[in-house]
């Protein structure tokens, strides 16, 4: 079984529940295979990924509730098991940063050969992990319980073609400035308002999600 593990978006709230991409189509990984739209129809209709803790079969952490392709690509949402020691250790890491990423497990079934690259057609999709080390920087957790750091604007950036240095910069300076940048446009952040808080967190959760996908 071929284990892949992408960059993606992953979403995790208090109750132990996450979501995001274990895979993002027409994306060349590092060992120059590429994911076609499609690709884990067939399986999907079969059964339902495992949720294991680094590969290891004998350490499930949790279950995948709902598994579909969307235009991105992989799409999963479920919930660690947070009263056991190793879903409980998950989460902690993930909300730390210090567990970052998704990878799949899986077999391919189809696929052709465009140049040194391998487009995979088909494949039945076995369990996906959560892993220290992915092997494509597009499949990393970004954010904790919904809210976007200056992180996720560093990578945001960096997606749309700036370099590390000139995107790291541009986060800084566009998050110290957040509040003034808001209210030159005409933007009011009540303290205790949450509501519209909330609202504001959203719409750079959606405008980040916008800038990634362009740059796939």
């Amino acid at each position: 079984m071929d284990h892949k593990a992408i960059t993606l978006d992953v979403k995790a709230d208090g109750e132990g529940r996450i979501e995001g991409y274990g895979s993002v189509f027409n994306v060349t990984d590092l060992g120059g295979d590429v994911v076609e739209a499609g690709a884990f129809r067939e399986s999907l209709a079969k059964r339902m990924p495992k949720m294991l803790w680094q590969h290891d079969m004998g350490e499930p952490i949790g279950v995948w509730d709902d598994a579909v392709e969307d235009a991105k690509g992989l799409l999963l949402k479920g919930r660690l098991a947070t009263t056991t020691t190793r879903g409980r250790d998950a989460y902690e890491l993930a909300k730390m940063g210090a567990l970052t990423g998704l990878s799949i497990g899986y077999r391919v079934t189809d696929y052709e050969m465009d140049g040194n690259n391998r487009r995979i057609k088909a494949c039945d999709l076995y369990e996906t992990s959560m892993v220290t080390m992915p092997i494509n920087e597009l499949a990393r957790l970004t954010s904790v319980k919904g809210e976007p750091s200056i992180g996720d604007v560093e990578r945001a950036l960096r997606g749309i073609g700036f370099s590390r240095t000139e995107a790291k910069a541009m986060a800084s300076g566009a998050w110290k400035r957040r509040d003034d940048v808001l209210r030159e446009a005409g933007v009011t952040v009540p303290e205790d308002d949450q509501r519209e808080v909330d609202e504001l967190k959203a719409l750079l959760t959606e405008t980040l999600s916008k800038m990634e996908r362009q740059s796939v």
